[in-house]
């Protein structure tokens, strides 16, 4: 049974009453969890005179933002993610074209139903309250899975050449490669839409590895297709004080006809349907305002969390992330303006990202997605950021943009992705878990250096739980009056421990075996907690968080410096880097240990421990450690 989603972002000090509220008309309709408001609150009064979406309907300044919205198309046969711009496009479907009907071929003992899992949540009293049987007449989103090719094979290449004492290290995957050897196969991606459309339901999007289709229709066609019955549940707000949120439910199992279930993992998710309302424009001004009390305490701005992680030093070297590209994947929008006042205020001069919107257009912005962006942006000046948006941040769309981000990064030019829309492993089926575990190995076969929030929770999170992605945990950092580090410890609520999904990689034995079976995280850390609180630019004021949400971005945009250094120095870029923090003795060495500190759980200690993983980066260190490839 599913359990409440942890948080991935804890509020410090909100500015204004609708600070955790997406902006765009809905109220808390998101899964990015803002933790509980702590009482270490500031009363800023650093506020600016950009006002906010609702008090006006100024024209959005095409000069300040940059976004490539996604067109949606028809697909024929030979599409099924057709290219409408140089940037691509992840097209809307609505029918598909096969040449003759695929499902012809099919005999019909094969048409019998089997059981088959599903990623639907069950009813949770507290968590997920049953409100009864949904409407027939009303509308869903989905999406279905297929089945990596060769999965085994395929891991089995991950692990060689992420190996330092391999020959193949860091010869990764071409996208082409792995389309051609580990994507599902063209055949059984269009039979899976042929059978949607028998069963009278819309393809909506297809991801480009053909691994997920996205369809919609009405509840009564989904329960009949699948055999079960779709209720309503109001699901516990992650946000502190929000109101429940009606999501999707099941208390019955699902069926396939058996030619599907042989295909396909199963549904992955179902959801209420997308928002329609159009996103206000951007209106207001950049401004260069940093707040007044900007550096009381052991507040965390650019320049503070550089210095405590050694990027300082690549930056006096000239290195700043240029030349390489990292992508933020995210629900729903983000605020252009915002972003350049958060740079410009500690001296920040950057490009505003590029954004795919990678399935429904989004309708509202997130804190979450604006602190991701604002973070990675602030500690990789120099680097292009390219945002993997989706419409907002419920499974349908987390779980295929996710899929589809890693896939397309490659060929975007991205080799760095984070994420920081967590949720408690424990709160999403494992469909679902093993839908963003697929989504880990392939962006490792394909050489991406994928990071995601470890959780504010004390407990383990997807995606962050898969062997195949890189676990950021979060500490506490004490500065003193220059803002030095002092010290730094665990944060008592870093997301980690024993994952329930997976095994533990060979790798992670040696440093981990003695805390559990299953894989450990968290892998790394960075700072984290409400008590030593970041600086967020959000609807139009200055805000303090917590959370692991920001320790990701951090290491995503220093993980750009470093790339930007190596390459100037004749060495290859990071890739899969789980396996050689495991390995490699000097990589390790390069890490400021933190042997502070304890969740409930586990406690902080020299090397390896589970809170904190490695520890914190020396950047420098880090960029010459790490091996070059033979």
């Amino acid at each position: 049974m599913p359990l409440l989603a942890a948080a991935a972002l804890a509020v410090v000090a909100p500015g204004c009453p609708s600070d955790d509220t997406p902006i765009g008309g809905e109220t808390t309709e998101t899964d990015d969890e803002v933790g509980e408001v702590t009482d270490d609150t500031t009363t800023e009064d650093d506020t600016t005179t950009d006002t906010t979406e609702e008090e006006t309907t100024e024209e959005e300044s095409t000069e300040e933002t940059t976004t490539e919205e996604e067109s949606t198309e028809e697909t024929t046969e030979e599409e099924s993610t057709e290219e409408t711009t140089e940037e691509e496009s992840t097209e809307e479907t609505t029918e598909t074209d096969t040449g003759g009907n695929p499902l012809d071929e099919i005999p019909e003992e094969e048409w019998e139903p089997v059981p088959n899992p599903d990623g639907v949540p069950s009813p949770l009293p507290g968590v997920y309250d049953d409100l009864g049987a949904a409407d027939p007449n009303d509308s869903f989103r989905a999406l279905i899975g297929l089945y990596l090719r060769d999965r085994e094979e395929l891991v089995d290449f991950t692990l060689e050449v992420s190996d330092p004492s391999s020959d193949l290290y860091g010869q990764y995957m071409s996208v082409d490669e792995l389309l051609d050897n580990h994507a599902p196969l063209e055949d059984d991606f269009e039979l899976l839409q042929a059978w949607l459309e028998f069963e009278g339901l819309e393809v909506s999007y297809l991801a480009t590895n053909r691994m997920l289709i996205h369809f919609k229709g009405l509840v009564g066609q989904f329960n009949e297709a699948f055999d079960t019955q779709l209720h309503v549940c109001m699901r516990k707000n992650p946000q502190a004080g929000g109101d429940p949120i009606p999501v999707y439910c099941t208390t019955d199992s699902f069926t396939l006809p058996a030619f599907v279930a042989d295909r396909s993992p199963g549904i992955v998710t179902a959801d209420l349907p997308a928002d329609d309302t159009v996103l206000p424009n951007e209106i207001g001004e950049i401004q260069s305002i940093p707040p007044n009390t900007a550096n009381n305490g052991s507040r965390l701005h650019p320049d503070r969390v550089a210095r405590a992680y050694n990027l300082d030093e690549l930056y006096d070297l000239g290195y700043d992330g240029s030349g390489q590209t990292v992508g933020v994947i995210m629900g729903a929008a983000t605020h252009g303006k915002w972003a350049q006042t958060f740079w410009q205020s500690w001296g920040i001069v950057r490009e505003n990202p590029i954004t795919f919107n990678l399935d429904d257009p989004p309708s509202t912005r997130f804190v979450e997605s604006q602190l991701d962006t604002e973070w990675t942006g602030a500690m990789a000046p120099g680097a292009a950021m390219i945002q993997y948006a989706c419409h907002d941040a419920k499974n349908t769309s987390m779980v295929f943009c996710t899929n589809e981000a890693v896939t397309r990064a490659p060929g975007d030019g991205v080799s760095i992705l984070t994420d920081s829309f967590a949720h408690r492993e424990d709160s999403e089926p494992l469909v679902v878990r093993n839908q963003y575990n697929d989504s880990g190995l392939i962006a490792a076969a394909l050489g991406i250096t994928f990071f995601s929030a470890s959780g504010d929770s004390a407990r383990t999170d997807t995606p962050s739980s898969s062997p195949w992605v890189t676990a950021v945990g979060g500490t506490r950092v004490i500065l003193n009056g220059q803002g030095n580090v002092t010290n730094e410890i665990a944060w008592d609520e870093s997301g980690s421990g024993e994952t329930l999904s997976f095994d533990m990689p060979p790798w992670q034995v040696d440093a981990a075996s003695q805390f559990g079976s299953n894989r450990m995280v968290a892998d790394v850390a960075a700072a984290a907690s409400p008590a030593s609180p970041f600086w967020v630019y959000y609807n139009s004021q200055w805000s303090l968080y917590g959370g692991t949400s920001f320790s990701s971005p951090v290491w995503a945009g220093l993980a750009a410096v470093v790339n930007e250094y190596r390459a100037d120095n004749g060495m290859a870029p990071l890739g899969y880097i789980n396996q050689m923090l495991y390995t490699t003795p000097a990589v390790q060495a390069s890490f400021r240990d933190i042997t502070q500190g304890a969740t409930d759980l586990f406690s902080c200690g020299p090397g390896y421990d589970v809170p904190t993983g490695w520890g914190v980066p020396d950047a420098k260190a880090f960029a010459d450690a790490v091996p070059d490839t033979p």
